[in-house]
């Protein structure tokens, strides 16, 4: 199969929670994503990519999003012109400029943005049904409810539920609310004026899709305008706790969650060590979704696609084998101290691959054909969108070779790509064209932050300040750290005489150059090795307060500015044109 490389192109990543404008409320939104396309089209980057953007639970991950089509919250601009029935008395009242100052100091408060976002949308939904001249926009609200029913409906009645419940474990909710037909008998069973409140929760959580679906469309179109692809991600699965296992649990195989393997890359707490990631999402029931031709699967897919020019499919290894659980996450510690006869005993299985792991040849066949036959299907779904897949993790030989059959972009990060004798970096000029390139990602460190780690190791043997000579003096921790900065300077083109104690400019202008040169048709940077800093927007396996909220110091405005007095705009729009990845 011969599969048409798409054309060379530069790109940035940054999460829209991160992003800042003048008028926010604490986090990112479609205005201030707006803003950073109008910055990628002057900087000459031609793509813009973006974290998920589905709906989120309490842990606030764009990975356990407790729904595969509706969009969240915290992505939503406030503002009169952008929301029909809010008002400029409205914001005054309930976002006084001290609210809104404490909103944007440090990361992202979630908890107290969320409350205020949805306050104030129930008071613009309560003068939108009331009010008798925004007719246009009420016959789009309407007609919006007819295209997007067949999974609209069943998020409104969960997120109302949600709303009554207090949680979203809908598993703990009465017999009756634990599926549609059931909740929906039982609402048609109130009296009436207890049936009309809750039709009217109902009907409001359908009203702050819409609005969201908006404003989303004219990112789209706004992209478009500018000649900036968005770059969206679809994570490989959702919350057990989400509309769509509440409204079809037939689909998923509820016994299992989800996960990854213990890998040396992230060794972050004990079980995370000893058993890998158990992210806690539903593993899903393949034969059943095969039955009904993967249409799941297909809309979930047309979702994403409607907004965004490309997007990436999170742990695409997941449709080929995934690893999974016998448990649930909260149960991990349960686990973490027992060795296998004991998990064995407890809970009659282990945590493995499933269908099955790749450890014959037959099995690691099956496996090929099972994910190729999967992702082939979403390929058809997505039109004209390019997917890419991120195949990062313990990834069998059959995977990169099966993506490439595909017509589907893989991903290089350089730190990874060894020659495994030497343990040196793998020229960039030889990576495939259908490939993606990038220096790191949300889940890692920043370059700037990977240099300061090695220097910390290195100078927990020599003390502060001191530049090592050879191996001397060095832990085998503190030599290897020591070598890892020799091979990134040399991969970098820098000398290597002696190792360069910070991360300079010359430091991260030549990896941002080795990655630009790079083979692979798309070179993105995230905003943080764009501009050198240490900012880390995730640390997978523990949940903390401190992942998916950090945000940029500056505003895009200030970054513009920045960005010309660093030298990075100008110099980096030079790169991309030197190497071919003008717009």
């Amino acid at each position: 199969m011969t599969t048409k490389v798409p054309e060379r192109r530069a790109g940035v990543f940054v999460p829209i929670f991160a992003l800042r404008s003048e008028r926010d409320l604490g986090v990112g939104d479609t205005e201030s994503l707006k803003e950073m396309l109008g910055w990628c089209a002057r900087k000459g980057f031609g793509v813009l990519q973006v974290l998920p953007i589905n709906e989120t639970s309490d842990d606030n991950s764009p990975y356990n999003a407790i729904s595969s089509l509706a969009l969240d919250i915290t992505t939503l601009a406030v503002a009169p012109g952008l929301i029909p029935g809010l008002l400029e008395e409205d914001l005054a009242r309930l976002v006084p400029e001290s609210l809104r100052d404490s909103l944007r100091r440090g990361p992202v408060q979630y908890r107290k943005l969320k409350a205020l976002k949805w306050d104030l949308c129930r008071t613009a939904f309560e003068r939108f049904v009331s009010g008798g001249n925004m007719m246009p926009e009420k016959r789009e609200f309407e007609e919006f409810l007819k295209v997007e029913g067949a999974w609209l409906d069943d998020y409104a009645l969960f997120r109302a539920l949600v709303e009554q419940e207090g949680h979203p474990a809908w598993e703990r909710w009465a017999p009756w609310l634990q599926s549609p037909r059931e909740a929906s008998t039982w609402w048609m069973g109130l009296e009436t004026e207890a049936m009309h409140s809750f039709g009217h929760k109902v009907h409001f959580y359908s009203y702050v899709q819409w609005l969201l679906h908006r404003q989303w469309a004219g990112v789209a179109e706004f992209a478009a305008e500018k000649g900036v692809s968005l770059m969206g991600d679809m994570p490989f699965g959702v919350s057990r706790h989400s509309a769509d296992v509440w409204a079809q649990p037939e689909q998923f195989d509820l016994k299992w969650s989800g996960g990854a393997p213990p890998e040396p890359m992230f060794q972050l707490d004990a079980f995370t060590a000893k058993w890998g990631q158990n992210w806690g999402v539903p593993v899903y029931d393949w034969e059943r979704m095969e039955s009904d031709d993967f249409q799941w699967w297909r809309r979930r897919v047309r979702g994403v696609a409607r907004f965004f020019k490309l997007f990436r499919i999170d742990h695409v290894l997941g449709f080929y084998r995934v690893y999974s659980f016998p448990w649930q996450p909260q149960d991990n510690g349960i686990y973490v101290d027992m060795e296998k006869e004991g998990v064995l005993e407890r809970v009659g299985d282990l945590p493995r691959f499933l269908p099955q792991d790749d450890s014959s040849p037959e099995n690691a066949e099956a496996n090929r054909s099972h994910g190729e036959s999967i992702l082939a299907v979403l390929k058809e779904a997505a039109g004209d969108a390019v997917i890419l897949a991120e195949d990062l993790g313990v990834v069998p030989d059959y995977v990169r070779p099966s993506l490439q059959k595909l017509g589907m972009s893989g991903f290089k990060i350089p730190m990874f790509e060894r020659i495994e004798e030497t343990r040196e970096y793998k020229d960039p000029l030889k990576y495939p064209e259908l490939s993606v390139a990038t220096l790191s990602t949300h889940d890692h460190e920043t370059m700037a932050g990977a240099w300061e780690n090695w220097w910390q190791v290195i100078e927990q043997d020599l003390g502060p300040g001191v530049i090592p000579v050879g191996n001397q003096g060095l832990s085998e921790a503190g030599r290897q750290a020591s070598w890892e900065l020799y091979r990134t300077q040399r991969f970098a083109g820098l000398p290597d005489a002696r190792p360069i104690r910070r991360f300079e400019p010359e430091v991260r202008e030549a990896l941002i150059l080795k990655l630009l040169q790079s083979q692979s048709w798309l070179a993105v940077l995230m905003i943080t090795d764009l501009f050198g800093w240490k900012l880390r927007f995730n640390v997978p396996g523990p949940v903390a307060e401190s992942n998916w909220s950090e945000r940029l110091e500056l505003s895009v405005a200030e970054l513009e500015s920045k960005a010309d007095t660093a030298g990075v705009g100008v110099w980096v729009q030079q790169r991309i044109v030197e190497t071919d990845r003008g717009c």
